[in-house]
């Protein structure tokens, strides 16, 4: 049990990683240090428009679609070393 843990909703249909939006964040986007720390874990990310990431993890698929900053902060701070220690 961690950070990782406290946070974490149980996932829904619209919320398939449990993230809490209320919860901090553990990085600033500003500095870009939430996409560093997903790319040191071993994931790819790829900006594709102005409010869209596509994360992959060592593959092609699957493929994680974020739309919002805060997405992609939460989903670095809280879920990213998890799923990442889940995948072959």
């Amino acid at each position: 049990m961690g950070i990782a843990n406290i946070h974490a909703l149980a996932a829904t249909r619209n919320n398939l990683f449990g993230l809490q939006p209320d919860a901090p964040s553990l990085f600033n986007a500003k500095d870009k240090t939430s996409q560093q720390w997903l790319q040191d874990l071993g994931f790819s990310v790829n900006r594709t428009d102005a409010e869209h990431w596509v994360i992959t993890y060592n593959k092609p698929l699957p493929e994680l679609h974020f739309y919002s900053e805060r997405e992609l902060e939460q989903f670095a701070s809280y879920k990213a070393h998890h799923y990442a220690i889940q995948q072959p």
